[in-house]
């Protein structure tokens, strides 16, 4: 592995594009898996049944030997997927169903491979593939006929290899392993010994052990050649060959693990959708660098090289047409600590590119150092635009360097706007900010003051030094839409935002602010019974994946579990409960393939996955401990 690499942490650029491809609709409904997934739950039972109508043809003396082995190896070869399947939680939401299902459809076929064992196993290989960590490496070594007698006795391997590493394991996988084992292996001498040997050999161990063979042959020895692929911390896209030549019709026969890459990425989709996903991310997938074979492998590689070069260039070029000069033409202190920076175009003459209330700019403090702020003035002034910063003594940095090194007259560096944060459609809309978070507001109010629409701006802050734009409040032409909120005021009310939510419960509603502000507000639009669609919000927390910096310890309480643990800025959740021999299934660390997925119980998480949608982050039930921490002081998960 190269030595630059942190161990489970995907390079920044591969992140980037997989974040493209968690912002696309139809893609992202492909990760979703139902309450029961019957598609599975049928294929199975259906092969079941076949199973057994083959076995009674064959008994009866109306199917030949030849045409047994054949349909019964691809019988066993459904169950085996099933295994895997279920190893990733894909029969069913919710894990206990799951891992019952997917016991009760398979240990008949394959009973020395419990879900558990098999997980346990399995999501190592998804974790380190290709590394030293990898279970499936030993099917690599010796010689071609050694290589593939391991292929044939594989879940022999799994089953020492479980034993061998059960101290990263709960205890009831490791009992369970060896219970299973000892059944098979109990069946199969019960099996060679009875006056039926022959049938148990034609019916069970020669299927069986054909469609086990067929199985780990194409869905693990072929796909992870170690003279081709490589780890994740080098490329995720590199961990997993991509098998080229006869590309649709392979891929309904060997369903789309010809694009096996997209299985390792996402191992909770279901593996049908697989070749579903490839198209839809296909521009992204053919720009990386990929580990080709089968046929004109080498021509695709040549592609992929040329895809990554002009996918550079054009981001290289977009990069220098989204940044802009701008002049410093006014500082202005607008609260304590707060100053507004007006923004107009360094030569004369021009005007800036139009924006949307709601945009952010990036402004460029000092060389590598970039921030992010909303644009606060009336979106119909295109000879300038303005942010409000607040100087935070305790923050990153960047807000205090701000202050400190801007003045009048000084040339800066900025992004063209960009709208993450944009107002919709309605007939009327409630704005809530809270300190700093009434930039973005200012502008929603300017907008929908000039298109006629019903607003409220409900605006807190701690006391009369912290009322940002103060002096220009009474002059604005909506100013009878505001209401003010001071906390440290004792003549000042005191916000009741269910009140104010219920009141009407038809309108959009957009919030920026504090954490907990923000908190406060989402809270009330649940028990209101706020559509999601109609809740938005943005947060000035500027907390993001790998920044330590931003990140705060928190104490983390497991259910089940009478201690509890501390979590440090330095480390993610996995991480601790690792450390404290907690076993939680997990695949990627980044954030991207949702494995990991946990409940919570009580207290708040700050979402920074890429896998769980709108309504998952916004009822916030569900959370991925790789990346995603605490916001509150004491958080309680659900295993």
């Amino acid at each position: 592995m190269n030595t630059n690499t942190i161990k489970g942490q995907m390079p920044t650029t591969a992140i980037e594009d997989l974040k493209e491809l968690a912002s696309r609709a139809e893609f992202k409904k492909l990760l979703y898996v139902p309450s029961l997934n019957w598609v599975l739950i049928i294929s199975c039972l259906l092969s079941l049944m076949a199973w057994l109508y083959l076995s009674n043809e064959w008994l009866a003396g109306n199917l030949s030997a030849w045409w047994l082995t054949l349909l019964s190896t691809y019988t066993f070869f459904i169950f085996i997927l099933t295994v895997h399947e279920a190893s990733h939680l894909v029969l069913s939401r919710n894990r206990w169903v799951n891992d019952i299902l997917g016991t009760l459809l398979t240990v008949i076929p394959y009973p020395q491979l419990p879900i558990v064992q098999f997980r346990h196993q399995h999501l190592t290989h998804h974790r380190d593939t290709c590394g030293v960590e990898d279970p499936d490496d030993y099917l690599y070594q010796g010689a071609w006929l050694t290589r593939m007698l391991k292929v044939f006795t594989h879940d022999f391997y799994w089953c020492y290899w479980s034993f061998s590493n059960r101290d990263s394991a709960s205890r009831s996988t490791t009992v369970i392993n060896l219970f299973s084992m000892t059944i098979y292996i109990s069946v199969l001498v019960l099996g060679f010994t009875s006056a039926y040997w022959y049938e148990f050999l034609m019916l069970y161990v020669i299927p069986q052990r054909i469609g086990f063979f067929v199985a780990i042959l194409m869905f693990a020895y072929v796909q992870h050649p170690p003279e081709k692929c490589s780890v994740k911390e080098q490329s995720p896209f590199m961990t997993t060959a991509i098998m080229r030549g006869f590309d649709s019709p392979f891929a309904k026969v060997y369903f789309g693990q010809n694009r096996h890459l997209i299985h390792h990425l996402y191992p909770n989709m279901p593996i049908y959708r697989n070749w579903q996903a490839w198209q839809l991310g296909k521009d992204i997938f053919e720009r990386q660098n990929l580990a080709n074979i089968g046929i004109d492998a080498e021509k695709f590689t040549q592609l992929n090289a040329q895809n990554q070069e002009q996918h550079k260039q054009a981001k290289h070029n977009q990069e220098q047409q989204s940044h802009l000069y701008v002049t410093i033409a006014n500082i202005e202190q607008v609260a304590q600590g707060i100053n507004c920076y007006t923004f107009e175009p360094s030569e004369n003459g021009q005007n800036l590119p139009e924006f949307e209330p709601g945009a952010h700019i990036d402004v460029e403090v000092k060389d590598g150092l970039v921030r992010q702020y909303s644009l606060c003035n009336d979106y119909q002034q295109n000879d300038c635009y303005q942010i409000a910063v607040q100087c935070e003594e305790n923050g990153r940095g960047g807000s205090k360097l701000l202050h400190e090194m801007f003045k009048v007259g000084q040339v800066v560096k900025i992004s063209k706007p960009r709208n993450l944060f944009a107002l919709k459609p309605a007939s009327n809309v409630l704005l809530f900010a809270g300190g700093i978070g009434i930039t973005p507001m200012l502008a929603m109010a300017w907008k929908l003051h000039h298109q006629g629409t019903p607003f409220e701006l409900h605006y807190c802050f701690a006391n009369t030094d912290k009322w940002a734009f103060k002096q220009q409040w009474s002059t604005m032409p909506f100013a009878n839409n505001i209401n003010v909120y001071i906390d440290e005021d004792n003549n000042s009310a005191a916000l009741n935002a269910e009140q104010l939510l219920s009141s009407d419960a038809s309108a959009n509603v957009y919030v920026c602010g504090p954490e907990g502000f923000m908190n406060y507000i989402e809270n009330s639009a649940k028990k209101v019974g706020l559509a999601k669609e109609q809740f938005n919000k943005e947060s000035f927390s500027g907390a993001e994946q790998g920044d330590v910096n931003s990140n705060k310890e928190f104490t983390l309480k497991v259910t089940g579990h009478k201690q509890e643990f501390l979590v440090p800025k330095d480390k993610s959740i996995i991480q601790v409960l690792k450390e404290n021999n907690i076993f939680v299934p997990m695949s990627c660390e980044n954030g991207v393939c949702g494995t990991c997925k946990c409940k919570v119980k009580s207290g708040e998480v700050e979402h920074k996955d890429l896998v769980l949608n709108e309504r998952e982050h916004f009822e916030k039930k569900l959370f991925t401990p790789c990346v995603t921490r605490a916001k509150t002081d004491v958080l309680e998960i659900s295993l």
